[in-house]
Formats: C-alpha cells, sequence, structure tokens
C-alpha cells in the first residue's frame, strides 16, 4: 500500500507504517487487528490475524490502512468459504 503521493490531496508528505493501537486492561497496547475464524467449531476455534497499519497524509490528514499479511488472510477467507 506504499504509496509517494497522497491519493487524497497530491502531497508526497507521507507517514509510512504507523502502528495502530488499542489500550486494555492496565493500559497495555494491543495492535489493532482484522480476524478470520479458520475452523468451524463451537470451542477451541483458529484465528488468522492481521495487525493494521496505517499510512497519514502530513498535509490533509488522509489516513489509509492495510494489513501485514494480506496474502495470508485472503487464504483464511477462502479457507471460510469451504466451511
Amino acid at each position: 500500500m506504499k504509496s509517494e503521493t497522497c491519493s487524497a490531496c497530491g502531497s508526497s508528505k507521507l507517514i509510512h507504517d504507523m502502528r495502530i493501537v488499542d489500550f486494555g486492561h492496565g493500559n497495555a497496547k494491543n495492535d489493532l487487528s482484522v480476524e478470520i475464524k479458520t475452523t468451524d467449531r463451537v470451542l477451541f476455534n483458529k484465528f488468522e490475524k492481521g495487525a493494521l497499519k496505517a499510512q497519514i497524509c502530513g498535509s490533509c490528514g488522509k489516513v489509509d490502512l492495510s494489513v501485514n499479511n494480506p496474502h495470508d488472510l485472503w487464504t483464511a477467507y477462502l479457507k471460510t468459504k469451504k466451511l
């Protein structure tokens, strides 16, 4: 997803690969992520997770999101279609 210019304003003032965090119990930092359930069980399910990363424009503030493992998530998604 890395680009050299902002898709909204054309600026080259881009901040790449910014971590997006959520503060959990005891102010613990957790990466915000997406997940796909890869099993069809009642208990002990498995998930494919992908941490979100942000690219931020330093001029207009537009934020673009991406995941660190799109191919793994796509494979997991295809697997869910067979369940």
